[in-house]
């Protein structure tokens, strides 16, 4: 009978102490998810900072914006760059979009991705054109959300 009693006790303490474990693992999964989501804001904001810079500071990038936003034919060197940042603006609205379907970036995401792909592409034809011939090389969640966005939204002519 002792035997049993203590067997028992310590099952019960096994138990318990399992109990304990799931509790604190619970605990850290929370810590790091919550760390993540940190660092992933972080990295968005030094990410926006970055790009903003890329702009002001750079030599040529301003004058071709303002050219591309008033529906400027472009030059062949002014194309290639207008292409590259194009494509780098809308990898990082692909990616902010993943993130957001995968529950880790807050609920304004579509509404400023909207917002985003309304001013840099519904208000440029030269951006519609190039959103035409490369949306085929982004996730089709996100060619479905711009293509949304842009539904029924033309491009002043020149």
């Amino acid at each position: 009978m002792k035997l049993d009693k203590v067997n028992e006790w310590l099952t019960l303490t096994a138990n318990l102490g399992v109990l304990v474990g799931i509790l604190f693992l619970a605990v850290e999964i929370r810590q790091n998810t919550e760390m993540l989501e940190t660092q992933i804001n972080q990295s968005r904001a030094a990410q926006a900072m970055t790009e903003a810079q890329s702009i002001y500071n750079s030599d040529h990038l301003p004058a071709l914006l303002v050219r591309v936003r008033s529906g400027a034919d472009l030059t062949s060197e002014e194309a290639v760059r207008y292409r590259s940042l194009f494509r780098a603006f809308n990898r990082n609205f692909d990616n902010q979009l993943r993130q957001f379907s995968q529950g880790l970036l807050g609920e304004n995401i579509p509404r400023s991705l909207k917002q985003a792909i309304l001013d840099e592409i519904a208000s440029s034809r030269v951006a519609l054109d190039e959103w035409e011939r490369t949306k085929f090389i982004y996730r089709d969640e996100y060619v479905e959300f711009v293509d949304a966005a842009l539904a029924g939204r033309r491009a002043p002519e020149p």
